[in-house]
């Protein structure tokens, strides 16, 4: 697993060399997860499509997040828009907490949140539709991002890494990764926080909403077994990902 360096965005890694449970690894420069494109400069640009070959880019932001900041256009890469939640759902797109006080805005339970994505019946649609387009690109790398990298991209891609029998360790260790770069952005919205309402609570609640928290990803595997019985069939039954599918996934991603 790899950092790429970037100037316009960070929290973005290619999962390349990622180790799965029979010691295969992940070919690099294939499969990468994201933060927002919106702000990547001619040079990242660059890399992503000289480098990486990018052919492919999900975004799973809410329509309004994307009018508010569209990504950059990779020459050679289609940009697919799957929105992974409804626009009603409260607090994902984090921003809110720099537009309004904490007692305005309205934060989110994050591992109902979790639960909701994985158990929805649009986000389960839209689920389906995200993945089969990353197990079914064949050429050059697939990326899928949404604002942070944090919430629905870290669900998105523990159910990659889960279709390539990567182990559940190292599943939220990628997860956690995310706090390396959204610390700074997380204490810089407390702090505002504070400032605006005094209320080192209210502060610290909202800090929380920007950090990523294994209770929360546990909390979406959680519900898919309650409700499916396992993380398989799930795959198979609500996702409607065949073993044929996933089979052929594994045939092209994974260093055997």
């Amino acid at each position: 697993m790899e950092t790429i360096m970037l100037e316009g965005t960070d929290n973005i890694r290619d999962f390349g060399n990622t180790v799965n449970r029979e010691g295969c690894r992940i070919k690099p420069g294939r499969l990468i997860r994201s933060r927002h494109l919106h702000a990547l400069t001619d040079s990242d640009i660059l890399i992503l499509k000289e480098n990486y070959h990018l052919s492919e880019i999900i975004d799973l932001r809410t329509v309004t997040e994307m009018q508010d900041k569209p990504d950059r256009e990779i020459p050679g890469a289609f940009m697919a828009q799957i929105p992974l939640i409804e626009e009603k759902t409260v607090g994902i797109t984090h921003e809110a907490a720099t537009d309004r006080t904490a007692g305005e805005w309205v934060l989110p339970d994050m591992t109902q949140l979790y639960r909701r994505i994985v158990t929805d019946d649009f986000s389960i649609s839209q689920l389906s539709r995200a993945l089969k387009k990353i197990i079914s690109c064949d050429d050059g790398a697939v990326l899928w991002h949404c604002t942070e990298g944090k919430d629905r991209c870290g669900i998105v891609s523990a159910l990659v890494l889960s279709l390539l029998d990567v182990s559940r360790e190292i599943i939220f260790a990628d997860y956690l990764i995310t706090n390396k770069t959204a610390a700074k952005r997380a204490e810089a919205v407390m702090q505002m926080v504070l400032k605006k309402t005094g209320s080192e609570e209210k502060a610290l609640a909202v800090r929380q909403v920007f950090l990523a928290d294994e209770k929360y990803l546990q909390a979406a595997f959680d519900a898919i077994e309650e409700q499916n019985g396992s993380t398989s069939a799930f795959f198979s039954k609500s996702l409607n990902i065949s073993a044929a599918e996933k089979t052929r996934f594994q045939e092209k991603c994974l260093i055997r």
